[in-house]
């Protein structure tokens, strides 16, 4: 396994980790109710913070969005997002009608399969992820197992919150019809998977669109069905990089020269380098893919394709709000804004390390990466509530049974990176 390999890993781990224990701080309020800081959490992390990322660092990202690739991208992108939004609130509906326990194992098991599926079923067009092997490949089969792991590790992790809750004498009251409960449980497990297909579907277009190759700097270029000229080159001080194994290709026309792309956008470059290699570049099948590896290139992604998501996660508090005559109690309590501050800066945090981890994990990336991500989110979840004093008193049987979870979720993380060592 590579370096490169461990680091994406790696990345992917510590924003699941966060995404799962980042609502700690509403722990630490006494007058906020969900509405006020869920509506500042989100305000910072889905608006405010990566719209000012995305503006200081790429001051022309408007002009990107009026290509047709990226809003006809973007608007598959934020009707995933907005179906994300929709989940949040059926979660909320679900936990009164059938129970906390019962609504989290159905949402983390169907979005979890959904999540990691979906990229190798339907595959992304214009980025990396589009070469993700196919489902029953070699590398595909192996990450169902890991899928299969986390689904028992789900089962365990759902019968142990049973067991706490009658430990500890909370059962959950439940109102509303039980079936009516399920079914809408079931639609939000699916659509939760929304946020991250809405990344991996519009990554593509927006990133090869924003990223200038630096002098001096390195990139990663793909050539499709050719293996020698694809790989890593370093960007020569004058912009210019010189195609290895050039000879390979007798199609093309003056590829032993040094080809200038120093300054160029990402897909700018690859067309240039399509060009002197004689290869199509049309459709949504380009011969040439270029990656510039950008840190900054993933807040664009997350501002403009989970923006509809973002909007309604907004409102919906901003409606809670104003029906209950509560804006008022936002500027009671200082702290508990920072606080929920904090909550949406994790969240930010918490979308673009694994963003960029899968991207560093290339073309399985949406898939491994997405069940790794969902994997260490439930045990930051659990991790938050062991600290927090949820499972104080709770002995024998329940606990057993969530160590048994969290164990089989570290189990199935790394059987999902084992996935991409293996060759197709």
């Amino acid at each position: 396994m590579g370096m490169e390999t461990v680091l994406g890993v790696s990345l992917v781990v510590v924003g699941g980790l966060i995404m799962g224990a980042g609502a700690w701080p509403m722990k630490l309020m006494r007058t906020f109710q969900f509405e006020h800081w869920w509506f500042l959490a989100m305000l910072f992390g889905l608006v405010l913070g990566p719209w000012a990322f995305t503006l200081v660092a790429f001051p022309n990202f408007f002009q990107v969005l009026c290509d047709p690739a990226v809003y006809k991208s973007l608007l598959v992108a934020n009707i995933l997002a907005l179906c994300w939004g929709v989940a949040n609130i059926l979660c909320g509906i679900c936990y009164v009608r059938i129970g906390i326990a019962l609504t989290q194992a159905i949402l983390s098991g169907l979005g979890v399969s959904v999540v990691v599926l979906t990229p190798m079923i339907f595959k992304a067009k214009g980025g990396q992820f589009e070469d993700a092997p196919d489902i029953l490949s070699a590398t595909g089969e192996m990450v169902l197992v890991g899928v299969g792991v986390m689904l028992i590790a789900v089962v365990f992790a759902s019968l142990a919150g049973f067991g706490r809750d009658r430990q500890l004498q909370k059962l959950q009251r439940t109102s509303g019809s039980f079936l009516g409960g399920l079914i809408m449980t079931v639609i939000a497990g699916v659509t939760s998977a929304g946020l991250w297909l809405a990344f991996i579907y519009c990554e593509g277009p927006i990133q090869s669109r924003v990223c200038v190759v630096q002098n001096g700097g390195e990139i990663a270029l793909t050539v499709r069905g050719n293996a020698a000229l694809s790989g890593k080159y370093l960007v020569a001080p004058d912009g210019s990089i010189t195609l290895k194994n050039a000879a390979k290709s007798p199609a093309a026309t003056g590829s032993n020269d040094p080809i200038k792309v120093g300054g160029l956008r990402a897909k700018d470059a690859a067309d240039k380098i399509a060009g002197v290699l004689n290869l199509p570049q049309t459709g949504n099948r380009p011969s040439v893919m270029l990656a510039t590896h950008s840190v900054w290139a993933v807040f664009p992604v997350w501002a403009a394709g989970a923006f509809s998501g973002a909007m309604l996660n907004i409102l919906y508090p901003a409606f809670l709000m104003t029906r209950r005559r509560s804006w008022g109690v936002l500027l009671k309590r200082w702290n508990e804004v920072g606080l929920s501050a904090l909550i949406g800066i994790q969240f930010l945090a918490a979308l673009a390390l694994p963003g960029k981890g899968m991207l560093m994990l290339g073309a399985l990336g949406a898939a491994i990466g997405g069940g790794i991500q969902q994997a260490m989110q439930m045990v930051g979840g659990q991790g938050t509530g062991f600290i927090s004093g949820e499972w104080r008193g709770v002995h024998g049987k329940p606990r057993l049974q969530m160590y048994a979870s969290i164990a089989l979720l570290i189990v199935a993380a790394f059987i999902m990176a084992y996935s991409k060592t293996i060759k197709q």
